[in-house]
């Protein structure tokens, strides 16, 4: 790997929370992350997993330690168009000490977990055809050929089911009972992708027309699973917002172009969470000089100057 990637991969920022449904069947993978690495919110059974993002590719497992990864990593690529391409989740070739990330084998392609999230009430309503069920045979020591089984996993054994009202070629959804207690969640497809636009990837969660609710932290309140959180009450704003996503353009994250990089303050910094009618909540993260990020991709994008600074206006 080179040192340009070994820099990017230590740039992710991940939330220190962890959820109640990952800690019940996880607990020697929890005693694993006692490091002093952060981590963010799952709500998988199976692994406890925390998810890196590179330069170059997306990598299944997190390390520790940057400089102790290895494997064959394919460049990100711009087109001549503007657009970029995201090549598909690879296995690295050390994998000895690492997390393995949350993710479904399903119809040849990867779905990892999101930053999209669903009580359950609103998730039993949302519930499609029920797609076949999780393989727990993935875990650090696979090999490359574990992924091409249908149904593998790390998440262990629980239902995978379309979702009303998205593609299944972008989301999915498991969704189990344990204890008389139901627990969903997301996964979805952005990995082995071209995005030309914003449409590509906001298109998908049916954001236009469907916001029912908002609100937003600082980056303190977000690093430190602190839920502080401030209502957005212009919702006309925030309607023009969330339509001016789909035409946003998209950059990869590089070494030298990467804004959350140096965005990592209360001053520049939002998460912003869009409750829709559905009951999903969409997480963003939100810069300062208007720049977008979702979930844990290797891209970003940057919005129309003057419907951001509008919006930024509401959540400083």
């Amino acid at each position: 790997m080179s040192n340009k990637i070994k820099q990017e991969i230590n740039k992710i920022d991940i939330p220190k929370e962890l959820s109640e449904r990952s800690k019940m069947g996880v607990s020697q993978a929890k005693e694993e992350m006692k490091s002093a690495r952060k981590r963010f919110n799952l709500k998988g059974f199976g692994i406890a997993a925390a998810l890196l993002v590179s330069l170059g590719t997306f990598t299944l497992f997190n390390n520790g330690t940057p400089d102790n990864t290895t494997g064959n990593q394919t460049e990100l690529v711009v087109n001549k168009d503007g657009s970029v391409e995201i090549p598909a989740i690879q296995l690295p070739e050390d994998n000895s000490s690492a997390d393995m990330i949350g993710l479904i084998v399903y119809n040849g392609k990867i779905y990892t977990q999101t930053r999209t999230v669903i009580d359950t009430e609103d998730a039993k309503a949302i519930i499609g055809d029920k797609l076949g069920t999780t393989k727990g045979t993935i875990d650090e020591w696979s090999e490359q050929k574990a992924y091409d089984e249908e149904f593998a996993s790390t998440i262990g054994k629980t239902d995978v089911y379309s979702v009303k009202g998205y593609d299944k070629d972008f989301r999915v959804m498991t969704y189990q009972e344990q204890d008389g207690k139901g627990y969903a969640e997301f996964y979805e497809n952005l990995n082995g992708m071209t995005i030309n636009s914003g449409e590509d990837v906001f298109g998908e969660l049916k954001m236009v027309g469907s916001v029912s609710s908002a609100k937003y932290r600082t980056f303190s309140d977000w690093n430190n699973s602190i839920e502080n959180y401030q209502p957005i009450t212009d919702f006309e704003t925030l309607n023009t917002f969330v339509a001016e996503l789909i035409k946003a353009k998209p950059f990869l994250r590089g070494q030298n172009s990467d804004p959350i990089g140096n965005s990592r303050t209360d001053e520049q910094f939002r998460e912003l969470s869009i409750k829709l009618n559905d009951g999903s909540t969409v997480n963003l993260t939100l810069l300062k000089d208007g720049y977008i990020y979702y979930g844990y991709m290797s891209a970003y994008f940057q919005m129309n100057e003057d419907v951001f600074s509008k919006m930024w206006e509401q959540i400083q």
